[in-house]
């Protein structure tokens, strides 16, 4: 009994010896992984020459050209791999990490805080600070950043808030398809249809964020500060593409030329379109004011929150007018591009749609149902990123592809423009298959497994970005396009006849030809 014992005692002693053994070979192993991470300056670059650094890679002595911005991003990976280090003008410009790693993407993410921190857009924050209003939420960080995204929140992202709105976004889809019927030529398109889709966007974009319908498809007499703030919202992203990729000189010299250059333009139409929403504004509060506090729209109950400043809501309409609208008209004309060409696709769709209408069921939870429709929205995102990434800068250092980034470094995350078609994370990338997104039954339970494992679920990061900063408009602008594909599918059959559509880069990604579209009546 007592060699039992023995023997029993000694078998612990050896288990416990073998696990201390296990556990100092792995903090060994770890140890030896954090030695072997390199330094931030080891960083692959691209060629750079002295005082200019990678600038004329950005000019016309390059052959640059912005629309191709992405092309460069893509060239850089497939030479430098999956994280490089840039600085275009040595002195004027800082040190940027450009980043393409899912890994990274997963890494950055996980570690960001509720007070994430992006780059503001800084010619659009001076701008505002001369003529004396707020920055807006894109351009301040912190608490203070906090404190407004959660107010925003409330009326941009939840559900009920987004819902309430469909009724008037299914209206506004409904009159532009009649748009579309008065203004077919001779080859049944629409001219200049890329203007078409800016007036429907803004049009829907005044509803959910004015309770405004600005009359741009139906009315002949638009009121003249609305008109204001239609044309000032085109001009000034129009203007903000221009300064996105312009060199930033401007915050280094005050000369003549440059005060009249693009920055005193958009001061100025910053200016009026401000001018033009608050009076508005003044022309809401006044309604408001004579309305049941109980029947207050989400947005009025939001102008008249105690906590939000008045020139805090006529930037936040601004930011929600210029950068919606682009965004929203561009990311339908892909979607129907991508339709056109895929007719077998768009049947599928027009089936689904057929039979919502049928049913009743299309306002804003009914649309939650229709899996084809989400299917198709997201594959198109996927083929056609309405931007190449996002930014961000971290408040402590991180170890990113095996090198170490400082806190506070500026940095580019750009997987949209490696991988959204590469063949590691897509199945045929090149082929527009909206059944990838449908549920698990329509897979495999090994498709389904690889294709939503953390590695694919970090590869992109989407057209309205990721985590806490992601665009808070992002539901609406979804809202409009789902609408308009009912409404415009279940009237009329979409064809493309011209030149291949690809991706070029604006302030965000643009089709590269006319979206010139042939509509056949059903």
């Amino acid at each position: 009994m007592l060699s039992c014992l023995q023997k029993a005692s000694r078998r612990r002693s050896f288990d416990y010896f073998k696990v201390i053994c296990i556990v100092r070979l792995q903090h060994a192993q770890v140890q030896s992984k954090e030695t072997a991470v390199k330094d931030f300056s080891e960083i692959p670059q691209p060629k750079s020459l002295p005082i200019l650094g990678t600038f004329l890679d950005y000019t016309k002595f390059r052959g640059f050209n912005v629309a191709n911005l992405s092309n460069l991003f893509k060239a850089r990976f497939d030479e430098l791999g999956p994280i490089y280090k840039e600085t275009i003008i040595p002195g004027l410009s800082e040190p940027t990490v450009h980043c393409f790693s899912p890994q990274d993407n997963e890494k950055l993410f996980r570690l960001e805080s509720r007070l994430a921190n992006r780059d503001p857009i800084e010619f659009l924050k001076v701008v505002r600070e001369r003529i004396g209003v707020p920055s807006g939420l894109v351009n301040i960080q912190g608490e203070e950043w906090y404190q407004l995204r959660r107010i925003v929140n409330e009326h941009f992202l939840t559900n009920s808030s987004v819902w309430s709105y469909s009724k008037d976004i299914h209206e506004v889809s409904e009159d532009f398809v009649d748009y579309i019927s008065r203004s077919l030529d001779s080859n049944n398109e629409v001219p200049n249809f890329a203007l078409a889709l800016n007036k429907w966007a803004l049009e829907g974009a005044g509803v959910f964020s004015l309770d405004t319908r600005f009359g741009n498809l139906y009315y002949l007499n638009v009121e003249e500060h609305l008109q204001e703030i239609v044309d000032n919202s085109n001009l000034m992203f129009q203007l903000m593409a221009e300064l996105t990729v312009a060199p930033p000189f401007w915050k280094y010299f005050e000369t003549k030329q440059i005060r009249v250059s693009f920055l005193k333009a958009l001061k100025q139409c910053q200016a009026a379109q401000v001018a033009a929403i608050k009076k508005q504004r003044d022309i809401l509060l006044k309604r408001i004011k004579e309305k049941d506090p109980e029947k207050l729209t989400k947005l009025e109950k939001l102008m008249t929150k105690k906590d939000l400043p008045q020139g805090e809501v006529d930037i936040l309409v601004s930011d929600m007018l210029g950068g919606g609208v682009d965004t929203t008209s561009n990311a339908a004309a892909f979607m129907l591009y991508i339709m056109a060409v895929n007719p077998d696709k768009q049947e599928i769709l027009r089936e689904e749609i057929k039979t919502a209408l049928q049913s009743g069921k299309v306002d804003g939870k009914s649309l939650q149902r229709m899996k084809y429709l989400h299917a198709c929205a997201l594959e198109a995102q996927r083929m056609f990123p309405l931007t190449p990434g996002t930014s961000r800068r971290l408040p402590v250092d991180v170890v990113l592809s095996g090198y170490n980034v400082p806190a506070g470094t500026r940095l580019l995350l750009l997987s949209n423009v490696a991988h959204h078609k590469n063949p590691e994370y897509f199945d045929q990338p090149e082929s527009f298959l909206p059944e990838r997104w449908l549920e698990r039954k329509h897979k495999s339970k090994q498709e389904w497994s690889n294709f939503m494992s953390t590695r694919s679920g970090f590869a992109m990061i989407g057209s309205f970005g990721m985590g806490a900063r992601a665009c808070p408009g992002r539901k609406f602008a979804m809202q409009e396009v789902h609408y308009l594909l009912i409404s415009l599918l279940s009237r009329y059959k979409v064809e493309y006849h011209h030149k291949p559509i690809k991706p070029h880069f604006r302030l965000v990604t643009v089709p590269s030809e006319e979206p010139q579209f042939t509509f056949i009546p059903l």
